[in-house]
């Protein structure tokens, strides 16, 4: 006799709906690399050419590259394998297991397009101009109350997110969680943007009145928080202004405690990255939070590298023992030549480079 839980469903059938539900959650994680390897191996499909083995065409995969339709004024989207938008039939299957990863595979594939859609009405204005103004403020939470998708909850969402990168219409390669910003954030754009339009260094007085002048009312305090949100310097240090201009950094993730754990909400794609730490430290010319400036082809496997003896710059080494560091990091495939001409420019700025950066990068 089989022992009944309250709910009435016998202890084997919860402990198979909870390994389940664990095994679903692996499948929203997967990068499309191993999800597409996944996809083959349920589906029985002969692998595609340009996932065996070429590196170089394996950091280009992304799910969607978004198109401006001229004719229309609208938006229009190229998924960019039929893989990731099939729904698979299940009707000739007798195997449970297959039937349960077919299924995996096809909820991913809905939650997939239903979030690329969702995401091109809501920032519309962003996907037409490409400027982080643009971008609305909007969390996951928000995100479900608008658009709502059964089986799709906050957890879920997090973890698919991350693996949902695309081709914008200004043909940059973008994660579709940069997409989801704060508030305080969305402030910081806008008064980076002000600090851009005027040659003068602005105090916080200056730029609560050029934003009040755009309806954005805001204390000064408020002001000076979103300033240290993004780096921005005050008008003492103008004349640094910002080696990264033309840099689409994410939101800063701390990353001194668990990196292995932390690396998970890195997208294993190539990509520029920076370290920092709270407090400011003397430079030359300036003062600046920046302490590291690199590159990668997978930025997740980079940050894991950042643990245990693995690592080999004795000064970063310092910094991560001892301080509390951040990173923030950037999505493209010119990570090389992005991370010399931001290494480049920190040093015209600061008069040196930063100091993690002991062989220049």
């Amino acid at each position: 006799m089989r022992i009944m839980q309250k709910s009435g469903f016998p202890k084997t059938e919860i402990r198979k709906q909870k390994i389940g539900k664990i095994i679903f959650s692996k499948v929203l994680e997967m990068p499309l690399v191993k999800y597409f390897s996944y996809i083959e191996k349920t589906t029985k499909e002969i692998p595609m050419p340009f996932l065996q083995g070429n590196e170089f065409v394996k950091k280009k995969l992304f799910y969607a590259k978004i198109r401006i339709n001229p004719h229309k004024s609208g938006l229009r989207f190229e998924i960019s394998d039929e893989r990731l938008v099939n729904i698979y039939s299940t009707e000739n299957c007798t195997e449970n297991k297959i039937i349960c990863s077919l299924k995996w595979i096809n909820t991913r594939n809905e939650f997939s397009l239903h979030i690329l859609k969702s995401l091109l009405d809501y920032q519309s204005e962003y996907w037409f101009y490409g400027k982080e103004t643009d971008l609305k403020p909007l969390t996951l939470k928000k995100f479900l109350s608008l658009y709502p998708l059964q089986y799709l909850d906050q957890t879920r969402f997090s973890r698919l997110i991350t693996n949902l990168s695309v081709i914008n219409p200004q043909n940059q390669l973008i994660n579709l969680r940069s997409l989801f910003i704060s508030k305080k954030k969305y402030h910081a754009h806008l008064i980076r943007e002000i600090v851009y339009d005027n040659e003068n260094g602005l105090k916080d007085k200056d730029i609560q009145y050029l934003l009040a002048q755009k309806g954005v009312h805001l204390s000064v305090r408020t002001i000076c928080n979103c300033r240290k949100l993004l780096n921005i310097p005050d008008h003492k240090e103008k004349s640094a202004y910002y080696y990264e201009r033309d840099v689409a950094f994410s939101d800063y993730i701390p990353i001194t405690s668990g990196l292995k754990k932390i690396s998970i909400k890195f997208p294993i794609e190539a990509g520029v990255y920076e370290l920092s730490i709270s407090s400011k430290i003397d430079y030359l010319n300036h003062r600046s939070n920046v302490i590291y400036i690199g590159s990668s082809k997978n930025l997740r496997k980079r940050i894991a590298s950042y643990s245990g003896n693995k690592l080999k710059n004795v000064h970063l080494k310092n910094f991560i023992n001892n301080y509390d560091v951040f990173m923030r990091f950037c999505l493209t495939e010119d990570h090389i030549l992005i991370e010399k001409n931001l290494l480049k420019n920190f040093k015209n700025k600061y008069n040196e480079l930063p100091k993690a950066n002991n062989l220049g990068g």
